[in-house]
């Protein structure tokens, strides 16, 4: 277990125990499973085929953005606050659930135990400063940017309540910077975003979702007491 002090400014963090709503929202669309109320129809050509898809819209209060599920991300999650944004299969391996189980109505499914959720690292950013994060679902495989899926902290546009400033989590990677110890320049890169998988957190929101302290004992040591009170 890795227990060192990170540079200042930085904290361990880790995804706390909380619930949120999931639900399925892209299908193929077929005679027997046509398209449904709330869905779009999308064509897609997949290895030479034309398919059908049924695909929802909608936006993200958090990170201001607006989204369309895919047979990339089909699962539709609903935050704390009501925030809702699509995600990967690969996404749903934090939460305690089958996908098999998961169908058009929502359903409430909860984190795994923080015990089973990677250790990452949190830099707060003051609420009266702005920044910048390109995660990588907003880089095409060119390598050119999705402008709408550009995360920025502290946004005045948030519908929620920043809570002394907005978080930057991402990857602790051996022996190389801290995400946000890079230049902007370094961070805004295709590669950066793969190997850290950067993202913003609310200032309220990271209240709920995640734990955070100067050490991963601290973290662990919560947790622990949590589960015996």
């Amino acid at each position: 277990m890795e227990n060192m002090i990170l540079p200042e400014g930085f904290e361990w963090c880790r995804k706390a125990k909380y619930d949120v709503q999931v639900e399925l929202g892209c299908y193929v669309i077929t005679d027997s499973t046509p398209l449904k109320e709330g869905f779009e129809e999308q064509i897609v050509e997949e290895n030479g085929a034309i398919v059908k898809y049924a695909v929802k819209s909608g936006f993200n209060i958090l990170e201001q953005n607006n989204w369309t599920t895919s047979s990339n991300k089909p699962f539709i999650l609903t935050g704390t606050v009501g925030e809702r944004w699509p995600v990967k299969l690969s996404d749903m391996a934090a939460y305690d659930v089958d996908v098999a189980t998961i169908g058009l109505d929502p359903m409430t499914i909860s984190t795994k135990d923080p015990d089973d959720q990677e250790f990452m690292v949190a830099f707060n950013i003051p609420e009266e400063v702005s920044a910048k994060v390109i995660p990588s679902w907003a880089f095409a495989d060119d390598g050119s940017i999705d402008e709408s899926q550009i995360m920025i902290a502290n946004s005045p546009s948030s519908m929620v309540d920043h809570n002394g400033g907005d978080y930057i989590v991402a990857k602790h990677i051996p022996d190389m910077p801290e995400y946000m110890e890079l230049s902007e320049e370094e961070r805004n890169t295709k590669e950066t975003a793969q190997l850290y998988d950067p993202r913003i957190v609310n200032g309220s929101i990271m209240q709920t979702t995640y734990d955070h302290a100067l050490t991963q004992d601290e973290i662990i040591a919560k947790y622990q007491e949590s589960i015996h009170r």
